[in-house]
């Protein structure tokens, strides 16, 4: 591991478009560059990791075409994600030192697997099946009428966004997703001041605002409300046109395969919006119910948690991540190549 002195530098145009997402005492950041992971560890010190997958969106030309690319990306960054965010649980929580040091071994594959498909099966049953079961309970009168489908997967959705909601209101009085709420904040001031070309960075983020219209969340809630409309009007078409009435399982079984096109009909939607953002109403009314959400799984961050977020930002880009920083990866060091050049 090395440390290195920070030098500030404006971002170039292919450069200023930039992405991220909250980890553990933490920030993920994705560049046209490269990705990395940022966490402050218990005794202080940011440690500064690479993190490389092998990308869909690599895989052949059809996953660089419109809507395509939105579900590539989309799935590319929940990967990457997950990995920042074990990483970085395994930081916060000194697993990785003292497990190491003492010999122990971590969670077996296996039982994290089991894990992820019990939280993916609970996320199903309480989010898809449960409110279009409950909607079907309310609404349906035996009749296979696709007007009343239609209005069936409105009140499904409703109840959907309704929980969500509660959801994140419950959670945000919880000490570690507020500490976490204010890395996400801390990750979209960072890329404020960086996108307006500010110096010195990490002092001009402490300044900006913690919402950002081209969040994550607000892509979240963008698919939900995307899955509400595109689901009635599919599953009215399929009663239209074959006269069966499936039953809310069925209904959330072929639901699931159709998310990565929902996903990248909204990230479409979305991309487009973020270019007209300035100059046309529709696009402020479609990143508005995002942003609205993001008061919710945001705070203001300070100066510690930006440090952090701008070391990830650097890293990402291939440039010096600041003072004192450790960097884990060894090919990451190749990044500071030049620092000992231009000294």
């Amino acid at each position: 591991m090395k440390s290195y002195s920070a030098r500030s530098r404006e971002p170039a145009p292919e450069e200023s478009k930039t992405g991220g997402q909250a980890v553990l005492e933490g920030v993920m950041m994705r560049s046209p560059v490269s990705t990395a992971v940022a966490v402050r560890t218990p005794g202080g010190t940011i440690i500064v990791k690479k993190l490389e997958i092998k990308e869909l969106k690599n895989g052949g030309s059809i996953w660089t075409k419109p809507v395509f690319r939105g579900a590539a990306t989309i799935i590319d960054t929940l990967r990457l994600g997950m990995k920042a965010l074990n990483w970085s649980a395994e930081i916060a929580e000194e697993s990785f030192n003292s497990d190491k040091k003492n010999g122990k071994k971590g969670s077996s594959g296996f039982t994290t697997f089991l894990t992820t498909a019990f939280a993916f099966a609970l996320a199903i049953v309480l989010f898809a099946w449960l409110p279009l079961q409950s909607s079907k309970w309310i609404l349906e009168t035996g009749s296979s009428a696709a007007g009343q489908q239609f209005g069936i997967h409105m009140l499904a959705g409703l109840f959907r966004l309704i929980a969500f909601l509660l959801y994140l209101g419950a959670i945000s009085f919880m000490p570690d997703v507020r500490r976490l709420f204010m890395y996400h904040g801390a990750e979209h001031q960072t890329i404020h001041a960086w996108e307006k070309g500010l110096s010195p960075l990490a002092e001009k983020a402490v300044e900006q605002s913690p919402l950002h219209q081209r969040c994550g969340t607000s892509f979240l809630l963008l698919v939900m409300l995307g899955t509400i409309l595109f689901y009635g009007v599919f599953d009215s078409l399929v009663i239209l046109l074959t006269g069966y009435n499936p039953s809310a399982l069925i209904r959330v079984l072929y639901h699931l395969p159709l998310i990565p096109l929902v996903m990248g009909l909204s990230y479409e939607l979305l991309k487009q919006a973020d270019k007209h953002l300035e100059t046309s109403a529709i696009a402020k009314a479609v990143t508005a119910p995002g942003l609205l959400l993001q008061k919710l799984t945001t705070r203001k961050a300070g100066i510690k948690e930006i440090e952090v977020a701008v070391a990830s930002l650097y890293a990402s880009l291939g440039r010096n991540p600041g003072p004192d920083i450790e960097i884990l990866d060894r090919d990451a060091e190749s990044l500071h190549e030049q620092e000992n050049e231009n000294v």
